[in-house]
């Protein structure tokens, strides 16, 4: 890991909040511990702000919509100040899968020879799946002008990530 993730992990650990768990996966409150809470929302547009405002990462088991959600949000881009989100956790629909999966990954992800922290992997906006097969899908949605100009993440792990989607229309 470069010297800047290291310097920027220990402010970013400071600033997220942890998880958001969707309606639809709250039976996962419990593997996640304190560092989550259940979404105050039912429309995942609301939990989206929601996230944003709390500095959460959202557990979901519906990507589609997520996804579009968060790259809308994203699109308010002012240059000014960050609507970028607090990464998305793609989970499987299947409970038994779901929480065996989880709970390997609840300390972070493998990207390279590097484990990832779950604070980075927020600050940085990745949108995380796991897979029923054990696979894990990485990719990241496109940072805003402030956050790549005040915090750029210079890491060889991130610049090879596949980027989720345009912030422009």
């Amino acid at each position: 890991m470069a010297r800047r993730d290291i310097d920027l992990t220990s402010e970013v650990k400071r600033l997220w909040r942890g998880f958001l768990i969707d309606l639809n996966v709250q039976d996962t409150l419990a593997i996640f511990g304190k560092k989550a809470r259940i979404t105050s929302y039912q429309h995942d547009d609301e939990t989206v702000h929601e996230a944003w405002e709390e500095s959460r990462t959202i557990v979901s088991c519906n990507e589609a919509d997520f996804v579009r959600y968060i790259l809308g949000h994203s699109k308010r881009d002012s240059g000014k100040r960050c609507q970028d989100c607090w990464g998305l956790l793609i989970v499987p629909s299947n409970s038994i899968v779901r929480n065996r999966l989880i709970r390997k990954v609840k300390n972070g992800i493998r990207i390279g020879g590097d484990i990832i922290p779950w604070s980075l992997i927020a600050f940085a906006n990745l949108c995380v799946s796991l897979h029923a097969d054990g696979t894990v899908n990485v990719r990241k949605f496109r940072r805003c002008e402030y956050c790549k100009r005040d915090n750029p993440i210079e890491s060889e792990w991130y610049d090879n990530l596949p980027e989720l989607g345009s912030r422009r229309t």
